[in-house]
C-alpha cells in the first residue's frame, strides 16, 4: 500500500509539473557584464600595481554604491559588474583614482522568457559614448 501511495503520487507531481525538459536544463543568463580598461595598445591598466588599482575603483549614485568584482584571467584584471541593482538609462560615476572620474550609463531591459524572465542590457556607455561589446573577450572595453 505504501509502494502504491508513493507510486500514485509520484506520477501526480510528473504531471503537474511542466514538461518542458529544455527550462528544466536551462540555467538563466547572468546579470552581469566585464569591463576591462586598456590603453591604446590593448593592455591592461586595472591591477594593484598598475594605473587604476582595484582597491579605488568604486561605482555610485549618489549615496547608492555598487559592489565591483575584480576577476584575473590572462594575467589582466577585469571588472565584473552586476547590473540588477542599477537603474536603467541613470549615470552613476565611476571613480577610477582621486583624479579621474567616468560617467557610466546603461539602458536596461526586462524581457519575458519562455522559461523565465531576465534583465538585459541594451546599451553601455561611457561619458556618453555608447561601447560595443568585444566579442572576443565578451567584456566591454573602454580604451584610455
Amino acid at each position: 500500500m505504501k509502494n502504491t501511495f508513493l507510486i500514485i503520487f509520484s506520477l501526480l507531481f510528473m504531471l503537474s509539473c511542466d514538461t518542458n525538459d529544455d527550462c528544466a536544463a536551462t540555467d538563466p543568463r547572468e546579470p552581469a557584464i566585464n569591463i576591462r580598461i586598456v590603453d591604446t595598445a590593448g593592455n591592461s591598466l586595472i591591477g594593484e600595481n598598475n594605473i587604476y588599482k582595484p582597491s579605488e575603483i568604486t561605482l555610485s549614485r549618489g549615496s547608492q554604491e555598487i559592489f565591483l568584482i575584480f576577476n584575473e584571467y590572462n594575467e589582466e584584471t577585469y571588472i565584473k559588474l552586476y547590473y540588477p541593482e542599477m537603474e536603467s538609462e541613470k549615470d552613476y560615476q565611476l571613480k577610477l583614482n582621486d583624479q579621474e572620474i567616468d560617467i557610466l550609463n546603461l539602458r536596461l531591459k526586462n524581457l519575458e522568457g519562455e522559461c523565465f524572465d531576465f534583465l538585459s542590457m541594451e546599451s553601455f556607455s561611457i561619458n556618453g559614448e555608447e561601447i560595443q561589446l568585444d566579442n572576443n573577450s565578451y567584456s566591454y572595453i573602454i580604451r584610455k
